[in-house]
């Protein structure tokens, strides 16, 4: 009889870890997704924004020589990035392509201005700093125009804050639902031990030496069950590289070794700290309420 009942607090006690394990296993891994997001949004608002230039259009009149002055000048302003001179002949190239006509030999001529296509600092991509940039552009010496996509940088600014909002809210939400539910699994193992912990108090065991096996045991537990979350999203990378290859590419090494660390930590210190506060708190209670739980 009692070779019975200790192969069934036995499977119990197997039962209750490994589902401890698992439950927290799949909180992390919603944990990790959630990061996934968090991060791209942010590396996708950066691409963009790498590819909206502002194209300051010089007038027919400049020549090649008086071109590259202005572009020393634009070099030197606080606000931007890179700068590319984009040559006559090159800017009829690319009408070239995108018209699908040699629209010159039925000119007789190249009508087209020289370019400077600049890329501005990150900083500087709200609207009202890009016209002011514009303004300013457009009283250096040679300058037609200066042009760039409003619309376009307006949206890209306006979703990506919109989105980067709503994915913090619900990394928050998720976070503290993940540590609610964590916790909870947690009490339910080790209230299956409850009277283990009362035995050992009983016998002259302080709090100190009650608690030690069981911390050590959810910092091994946090540890697995972020490795199996590491697994199912390794695996959910897997699964969507080819329909979202182009936002997958966005990653990194660099990202998913933050991330994974990051899981890792998160997984043991939840345990820590939940096994802490819930066995400290079975180490004081009498035997007569442990009936009640």
């Amino acid at each position: 009889m009692a070779v019975k009942e200790n192969r069934i607090t036995s499977v119990r006690l197997r039962t209750s870890y490994l589902s401890s394990v698992i439950s927290t296993a799949l909180v992390l891994f919603l944990l990790g997704v959630a990061g996934l997001l968090v991060y791209n949004t942010g590396r996708l608002s950066n691409v963009l924004h790498d590819n909206i230039a502002v194209s300051v259009i010089m007038r027919d009149t400049v020549s090649d020589k008086d071109a590259v002055k202005t572009l020393a000048m634009v070099e030197r302003q606080n606000y931007v990035r890179t700068v590319k001179y984009v040559s006559k002949e090159e800017v009829a190239k690319e009408m070239q392509n995108d018209l699908g006509s040699d629209f010159i030999n039925l000119l007789g001529e190249n009508p087209l201005p020289i370019e400077l296509q600049i890329k501005l600092k990150k900083e500087y991509f709200s609207s009202d700093s890009v016209a002011s940039i514009q303004k300013r552009l457009e009283k250096f010496p040679g300058v037609g125009k200066v042009v760039y996509q409003k619309s376009l940088l307006e949206a890209v600014s306006r979703n990506t804050d919109k989105i980067s909002a709503i994915i913090l809210i619900f990394v928050l939400l998720l976070l503290f639902v993940s540590i609610f539910l964590i916790n909870n699994t947690i009490r339910l193992s080790i209230y299956s031990k409850r009277f283990t912990i009362n035995t050992m108090k009983l016998v002259g065991a302080n709090t100190s030496f009650i608690r030690t096996p069981f911390l050590a045991s959810s910092v091994w537990q946090g540890l697995l069950s972020g490795f199996i979350a590491i697994l199912l999203l390794l695996g959910l990378i897997a699964l969507l590289r080819n329909d979202f290859s182009e936002l997958l590419e966005l990653t990194d090494a660099q990202m998913f070794a933050v991330l994974f660390s990051c899981m890792l930590i998160m997984g043991s210190l939840i345990s820590f700290i939940s096994t802490y506060i819930i066995v400290t708190k079975y180490t004081k209670v009498s035997t007569d309420d442990l009936w009640e739980g």
